[in-house]
């Protein structure tokens, strides 16, 4: 029996960034139909008129009656091209035209032998070019379009943001507030302040890939589809990284309440563009960052110490020895960095020195501002005792990176990673990326 035609896709839309999906079917199509109209009118008109008259030498009457009837009737339907017709052509056309874009229905069918793909990848066959299963940094290349599945996840930046911002809407609720610092509450409403000016309206989204990995083979790294994945050998499985697809979006352009869809790791579909060539190692979801980063170059490392440890600052109920004892160990960890950096050797004299000044100082790290004189006192300390000079860009990254890999922000607890397995930023891999469209 012969199957029927499969209907078109139904989609319920997250996300629609209009000005996209009409660029780049004009780019491909030329002119679009903008609105479409339909006019229906119709008119009846009927006239009955009579006269009668009498004439004589006094009198002269005269009857006379007309009757007139008009009845019309005019409507006008206008019928706009909507934007999910639009959506729905440019899919369509790129499907059958793009043999490059990586869509569900190229990896429908059964995948080829691992063998087979090695041979395409050494032969630099075409099939190679085409195929969705393995993927390097030429098939993902800057402009090149990809629908692919993810769990839709708004980054941690703007995840820390908005609960901060629900938080201190609610925090005069007695029962709230109790298990709150107050102090800490107001340290965080005021970097949040900043934090959303940066943001200014996008939200930055870190959505990880379902079907789709990365492993390293024969030392470059490749895009692996789950379903060629158990014929991986097992030490290219042990390279592993979960893929995201990462990119910022506009507020205004989502259909939906953005918090029942970016807190739930719902998993969708993504049609986007990439706009970084290859996979990504990091990325910055604060895109003004890059534009203050020459005024404040630290500001970057600041905003993802901030994400880490914002949220435990808020709910973490802990003795005043216990958090003076927190800030001092990331003084003394930036100590052993720095000193990393500079080729220096810390002998127990100075790890002494070090401490005592940490402990002294611990005051200082309740906010970002102020702790960067604690901070600079270790640097001064350095200096003087080993006679060097530290370059004040490796200070400031050194800096951010205590606040990071203790998992701190000032004023805040420490939250030390679960196992030594547990993902860091470097073990993740990255598609910067355009978002068209968000649905499932």
């Amino acid at each position: 029996m012969q199957r029927a035609a499969a209907g078109p896709i139904l989609r319920e839309f997250v996300y629609l960034d209009e000005v996209s999906v009409t660029s780049l079917l004009s780019s491909r199509l030329g002119a679009l139909p903008s609105e479409y109209t339909e006019t229906l009118s119709s008119s009846i008109k009927s006239e009955v008129s009579g006269s009668i008259g009498a004439d004589a030498k006094v009198i002269k009457s005269g009857i006379g009656s007309r009757f007139e009837a008009t009845q019309s009737k005019d409507s006008q339907v206008l019928r706009k091209s909507t934007i999910q017709a639009t959506f729905k052509d440019l899919c369509d056309h790129e499907k059958r035209r793009n043999e490059k874009m990586v869509t569900p229905e190229a990896c429908a069918e059964d995948p080829p032998s691992w063998s087979r793909i090695l041979e395409w990848i050494s032969n630099s066959a075409a099939e190679y070019e085409t195929q969705p299963w393995v993927l390097d940094k030429n098939r993902l290349a800057r402009g090149e379009l990809l629908e692919v599945k993810v769990k839709l996840r708004a980054d941690p930046t703007y995840r820390v943001s908005s609960i901060i911002s629900t938080m201190a809407d609610l925090v005069s609720n007695p029962y709230l507030a109790a298990s709150i610092n107050p102090e800490d509450l107001e340290e965080a409403k005021a970097f949040n302040g900043i934090l959303e000016s940066l943001m200014a309206g996008l939200v930055p989204l870190k959505c990880e890939l379902i079907d789709y990995s990365t492993y390293t083979i024969s030392g470059s790294e490749y895009v692996v589809h789950r379903s060629v994945e158990s014929e991986l050998a097992d030490s290219v499985r042990a390279t592993r990284k979960p893929l995201y697809l990462v990119g910022v979006t506009e507020q205004s352009l989502y259909w939906k309440d953005i918090r029942r869809v970016l807190f739930s790791d719902s998993p969708v579909w993504a049609l986007c563009r990439i706009s970084v060539t290859g996979i990504q190692s990091q990325w910055t979801p604060v895109k003004l960052v890059e534009v203050l980063k020459e005024v404040v170059p630290g500001l970057g490392n600041e905003i993802d110490s901030f994400s880490s440890g914002a949220l435990n600052s808020l709910t973490e109920d802990r003795s005043s020895e216990e958090i003076a004892e927190q800030r001092a160990r990331v003084l003394i960890l930036y100590s052993e960095l720095i000193a990393g950096r500079a080729g220096l050797n810390l002998n127990a004299e100075v790890r002494a020195r070090i401490e005592t000044i940490a402990h002294e100082n611990v005051g200082s790290l309740v906010s970002f501002t102020d702790s960067r004189r604690a901070f600079q006192l270790i640097v001064n300390e350095l200096e003087e005792r080993f006679t060097v000079s530290i370059d004040s860009g490796d200070a400031v990254r050194e800096r951010g990176r205590a606040w990071q890999l203790l998992g701190v922000s000032p004023g805040g607890a420490i939250t030390l990673p679960a196992s030594p397995s547990a993902h860091t930023e470097t073990d993740e891999s990255y598609l910067d990326s355009e978002f068209v469209a968000i649905y499932w």
